[in-house]
């Protein structure tokens, strides 16, 4: 290795100043030296850990037998262990100060000289949990399946007063889905025709929820107002921008836009029920894989937002347990539509219909 013209000025001075230090005595009041390079204490006789330097290295070990070993006369110990590592860095403008760090600091792609390898702290997960993508909760396809259904369920009840007053009590839920469906058009990383204005039908359909949940539900003016609100929601679903859309932030949590988690609770219990009717053996699964995978879906995706912190139990442990099963038994029950598993569909509605009675019985919102 060849050494500048710097470095050996540099190992020439430590080793002046180092004499001059021990000729004079300079030490703290107990003996030892006051350099933060020679901290430690020479090594009684005999004690194990003792070494010389070899010739190989060029510095020369002298001593007495037995005791400290020494470099030149002087006690090897007040000596920097990489001075020609301390003077590369003092040429690059390294503070005097600083040299042992700067020696060993691998924060610019410098190796450690002593070994020591730089650690960081992994990522953290988000809060309320793993990070889960939208897309792998409810695809494109599936999402826009759900609000084609609720359109439709809609489209029935505010079609005449004689239909809303038959079935009013049944809107609320399908809205508030709806709200939710919403936010995740507009979450969601693939593009929707009407994704722009999803804002305005997330505020529309959380109106229709409010009204439609009231004491005032039935009522001729009530009426009106759902059936005008869903005439807004259908235009936008067709692509066009209405006028008197309302005031809309741009951002809102699931659980602000559907008001209450009860009504998305039922929602869920919906899912459950129409899958228990629907399929009972191998042959209803085949028939019905396409249903099967729509609503495993929804509960995939609604497991999912019910977490959220604006329904009341984003923070709380034990309401995440139980959501938990049903996020995963909608997943089983899209792999079962898939494969035709009726085993593995069994399996899945277990699941979910053991979460929903046990969630039911811990944390009630109906």
């Amino acid at each position: 290795m060849t050494v500048s013209s710097s470095s050996r000025w540099l190992c020439g001075s430590l080793l002046a100043s180092t004499s001059m230090l021990a000729a004079a005595g300079c030490g703290s009041s107990d003996g030892a030296p006051n350099g933060a390079s020679a901290a430690k204490e020479p090594k009684a006789k005999g004690e194990k850990g003792e070494t010389k330097r070899s010739k190989a290295d060029g510095s020369k070990a002298e001593g007495s037998a037995g005791g400290p070993p020494m470099i030149d006369g002087i006690y090897k110990d007040v000596f920097f262990d990489k001075p020609l590592v301390l003077a590369a860095n003092t040429q690059t403008g390294a503070a005097a100060g600083n040299m042992t760090v700067a020696a060993n600091d691998t924060s610019k792609g410098t190796p450690a000289t002593d070994g020591a390898t730089e650690t960081k702290d992994p990522p953290k997960a988000a809060s309320g949990g793993e990070a889960v993508s939208l897309k792998d909760l409810i695809d494109k396809d599936a999402l826009a399946g759900e609000i084609k259904n609720v359109r439709n369920y809609l489209a029935g009840k505010a079609g005449s007063v004689a239909a809303y007053n038959a079935s009013y009590l049944e809107i609320p839920p399908e809205a508030a889905t709806l709200a939710v469906l919403a936010i995740a058009v507009q979450k969601h990383p693939e593009d929707f025709s009407w994704k722009k204005n999803a804002k305005f039908v997330r505020e529309l359909a959380t109106q229709i929820t409010e009204m439609t949940s009231s004491e005032k539900a039935k009522n001729k003016n009530t009426y009106d107002a759902v059936a005008a609100a869903f005439e807004k929601i259908d235009d936008i679903l067709k692509g066009s921008t209405p006028a008197g859309l309302p005031e809309a932030d741009d951002d809102k949590d699931y659980g602000d836009a559907a008001i209450e988690l009860r009504h998305v609770m039922k929602r869920i219990q919906r899912s459950e029920a129409t899958l228990k009717t629907s399929v009972s053996n191998e042959a209803g699964l085949k028939k019905e894989a396409e249903k099967v995978a729509q609503e495993g879906a929804v509960l995939q995706f609604l497991g999912h937002a019910i977490n959220a912190k604006g329904f009341g139990w984003g923070d709380d442990e034990g309401f995440a347990k139980q959501a938990k099963p049903l996020q995963e038994g909608g997943k089983q029950l899209i792999e079962a539509a898939k494969s035709g598993n009726y085993a593995m569909y069994d399996e899945a509605m277990g699941r979910i219909s053991k979460t929903c009675v046990t969630c039911h019985g811990e944390f009630k919102n109906n």
